[in-house]
């Protein structure tokens, strides 16, 4: 289970007693700069006095022999008088931790939410330095907030698992300690919910749910969302409240905005929610993400932190958004599960699960031992019209937002939506109802021409990221230029973003403001500034880009978009040649790099962007016939690759490219990929299939719901059993090892 550990095991720590002593006497977890969370029984002795002295060892550092001492152990009292269903311990550091040392991501998830979740745990089985891992599902709940862990992997829960973290790939966080390995090889684990219950004044909840404004760096934000642990972080938030394309490119750009980030801030702190959603829209490049970005990043300590000393913008107050999702490409159970796992509420199977789980948990929350400081759960949603379809858009309306307005308000839920005003033939903005309240970027009250003006003259000058002999370098040089720069862009931040660029990138005198072309739509600025980025090998920069326009969400890796180009082109560069292009200093407006599973992605920066692309090349070739070519050219990498190490964007992604190219029957057909697709992105797909074969495999999927979650072995047992029943004479034929087969099969309809 490689998506189990992940880079975050960096919080998994060993602890040991005595002076000299490198057997380890358990696992720990890493939950902040001064403090690490181990079972009891790890830290005392059989009389259930603790031990001293410890000291912690934190083996993944890139620095493992550095050793911690601990200066106080706390357990709860009730472990001192024989309780063994209160079996954790908080040890308190004397020193820093090493600084790649990053504390786990936490949520409290009730018991009954994890069962038959998958888990992973690291321990030192048998006083082992080197220690091992093992990983499963949850097989039960228990009594007194422990979990039943059945094991699936080689290797075992053992003695020296103890108190190491248990990891839920589905929440994405630490949900609990290993308490206890049995005979068979299988565990038990007490859930942080029952945690926070033992050690209410350790006030470990706050970890998971709530930000106080003492919290420090590495706490989390508020309601359970952190920004440094958010992926989009980097490839989102940071970047757009920054003024910049990516989070690499130097500088703070970020300028005014102030009646519309009032409004918003003024509306996420008011003092009794009204079941009404805000919504913030406009047209494409206005700077709906760049407000929410503002407003999303200032309110997270860390990165008020960052400003600069001069920033006096408006900003959020501290803590006062819980969760923000940036909706690109994602569907509607993406956006829910992930609000959800902010919550710690239960995951829903459906998007309509969110409004009911998201209640139940707030007020339970609210009337249990560690009652938020904060009664605010406020949610941001950006980029919803950029959902993986239309209809998913619609759907995260209609499904998530307007009932959990309606439902949550009472325990202080608020949502604020970001979204252009519809999407194709899709009305957006009606769909959130009569009683919605919106802010119009393009209304002339919420904006001001300098400040865009302001925005022209910081990216004219390169702020942050300057060019050597920039002629705009200086505090009034530039503003003549910048204020002609806003008056043609009609409003519009991106087109004036590629036009200062431009300038600031390639001018070596100061142009005389009456000499810059009238350029008022995205598809001029982007022609003008395309000009002058030099080709690759031949192969113009608008192909190359014009190419990534088609990727969805979280974007291509070097790979993908090599058999992209070849798929509709006719070149074919190589990886490290589409890479160098991808960060140079012309591009990097363009095109914006994140870090995913697979490694390095990328995608163009702005969905405006992808639009006038998408559009240019629609004039001499047909979409349905370029997402065909497409759809082959990825099944054909994942055969030769092996669906198993297939790009991590294949297996959630294909599904749509088919889709569109009207012919998810052959995808439907590869027996590999069904073993490993996201089976939530592929099982709506298939009920697009046309031929019998095809719909026989979408009547598999829809008839086999456990599969959606099960791992490629197991679901190709599960297809194994619906088939026998089914009568079905074409099997899954994968060559993949089955923990059981069906030879025939027959049950109650």
């Amino acid at each position: 289970m490689p998506e189990a550990s992940g880079p975050d095991a960096v919080w998994v720590a060993a602890v040991h007693a005595g002076a000299t002593d490198q057997v380890p006497l358990g696992a720990a977890v890493v939950i902040d700069q001064a403090r690490v969370l181990t079972c009891a029984h790890v830290v005392t002795t059989p009389a259930r006095e603790v031990r001293s002295p410890l000291w912690v060892a934190l083996p993944m550092a890139d620095a493992p022999d550095q050793r911690v001492e601990v200066a106080q152990v706390r357990v709860p009292p009730e472990w001192s008088q024989g309780n063994d269903t209160v079996d954790v311990a908080v040890l308190v550091l004397a020193g820093p931790l090493p600084d790649e040392v990053r504390a786990a991501p936490v949520r409290c998830p009730k018991p009954a939410d994890l069962v038959a979740k998958r888990w992973w745990a690291f321990g030192f089985p048998g006083g082992d330095l080197l220690g091992n891992d093992a990983d499963g599902t949850v097989g039960a709940r228990l009594a007194y907030g422990w979990v039943r862990l059945d094991g699936a992997s080689r290797y075992e829960v053992a003695a020296g698992f103890s108190g190491g973290g248990l990891w839920s790939p589905d929440y994405g966080a630490v949900v609990g300690l290993v308490g206890k390995a049995n005979d068979r090889g299988d565990g038990q684990a007490i859930t942080f919910s029952r945690v926070d219950g033992c050690l209410p004044e350790e006030k470990l909840r706050v970890l998971a749910d709530w930000v106080t404004g003492d919290a420090g760096e590495d706490a989390l934000a508020a309601w359970g969302w952190a920004l440094a642990g958010d992926a989009e972080g980097v490839r989102h938030w940071r970047p757009r409240a920054r003024g910049v394309s990516i989070d690499s490119e130097r500088g703070f750009r970020f300028r005014g905005r102030e009646r519309a980030l009032t409004r918003v801030r003024d509306w996420l702190d008011r003092g009794t929610p009204d079941r009404k959603v805000l919504v913030v829209t406009g047209s494409p490049g206005v700077g709906k993400s760049a407000v929410l970005g503002r407003i999303v990043t200032t309110a997270d300590p860390e990165v008020v932190a960052a400003l600069p000393a001069d920033d006096e913008d408006v900003r959020a107050s501290l803590g006062s958004v819980a969760c923000a999702v940036h909706a690109k490409g994602k569907t509607a159970l993406d956006v829910a599960t992930e609000i959800a796992r902010a919550a710690s509420a239960a995951l829903p199977a459906d998007p309509r699960d969110l409004a009911p789980a998201l209640a139940e948990t707030l007020t339970e929350l609210r009337a249990g031992p560690s009652r938020p400081e904060r009664q605010r759960f406020n949610v941001i949603i950006d980029a919803l019209d950029e959902a993986s379809t239309p209809a998913q858009a619609r759907a995260m309306i209609e499904d998530i937002v307007v009932p959990v307005v309606e439902t949550c308000a009472r325990v202080g839920v608020q949502v604020v939506v970001g979204t252009r005003r519809g999407v194709g033939e899709v009305d957006l903005l009606g769909g959130f109802g009569p009683g919605a309240e919106v802010v119009d970027l393009d209304e002339p009250e919420y904006f001001a021409i300098d400040d865009l003006a302001r925005y022209a003259l910081a990216t004219l000058q390169l702020l942050g990221d300057e060019r050597p002999g920039n002629p705009y370098t200086g505090p009034e040089v530039g503003w003549a230029v910048a204020r002609r720069i806003a008056e043609i862009a009609d409003r519009n931040f991106l087109v004036a973003g590629l036009i200062a660029r431009t300038h600031g990138l390639h001018d070596e005198h100061v142009v005389a403001p009456e000499d810059i072309a009238v350029t008022a739509t995205v598809e001029t600025a982007l022609r003008a500034y395309l000009e002058r980025v030099p080709d690759l090998d031949g192969m113009p920069a608008t192909d190359l880009l014009g190419v990534l326009a088609f990727a969805e969400a979280p974007g291509w890796t070097p790979g993908l978009w090599v058999a992209a180009v070849a798929a509709l082109t006719s070149y074919r560069p190589s990886e490290g040649e589409l890479a160098r292009f991808a960060t140079g200093a012309a591009a990097t407006f363009l095109v914006e790099s994140g870090r995913g599973s697979s490694g390095v992605t990328f995608r163009l920066f702005h969905q405006a962007l992808a639009d006038v692309l998408l559009a240019c090349r629609a004039r001499h070739a047909d979409r349905v016939d370029d997402e065909a070519a497409l759809t082959r050219a990825f099944l054909g990498l994942g055969n030769s690759t092996g669906w198993d190490r297939a790009p991590a964007y294949l297996l959630r992604s294909l599904p749509g490219h088919a889709l569109r190219a009207e012919c998810i029957d052959e995808v439907l057909a590869t027996d590999d990929y069904l073993l490993h697709a996201d089976l939530y992105r592929l099982t709506p797909a298939a009920d697009h299939a046309s031929t019998p074969p095809g719909k026989e495999r979408a009547h598999l999927l829809h008839l086999t719901p456990r599969s959606l979650t099960a791992g490629p072995a197991q679901r190709a047992a599960m297809f194994d059993v619906t088939q026998a029943l089914q009568g079905h004479p074409a099997r899954i034929t994968a060559g993949i090892a089955r923990p059981y087969r069906a030879v025939w099969a027959k049950t109650r309809p």
